[in-house]
């Protein structure tokens, strides 16, 4: 992918996937960056800024509207 563009921060890699799997599911191409030590060390994400999710620039707005239109599971 070129000219990515960042469209969300994560907690943890968990929260990240599951972003990944819903742009996925809508057709959007998305991909997990992160800095924990190839997953040895889980709280190097946090330090280093969170687990950040990428898109193709130009699908950015869309994968935003995405993630912005789902709801959370019930407690």
């Amino acid at each position: 992918m070129n000219d990515l563009a960042e469209i969300g921060r994560f907690l943890s890699v968990f929260e990240a996937k599951t972003a990944v799997a819903v742009l996925e599911a809508s057709g959007i191409e998305a991909t997990v960056v992160t800095d924990n030590a190839g997953g040895a060390l889980p709280s190097l994400s946090a330090l280093s800024g969170g687990v950040r999710v990428l898109v193709r620039a130009q699908d950015a707005a869309d994968a935003r509207a995405v993630l912005a239109s789902e709801k959370p599971l019930p407690d």
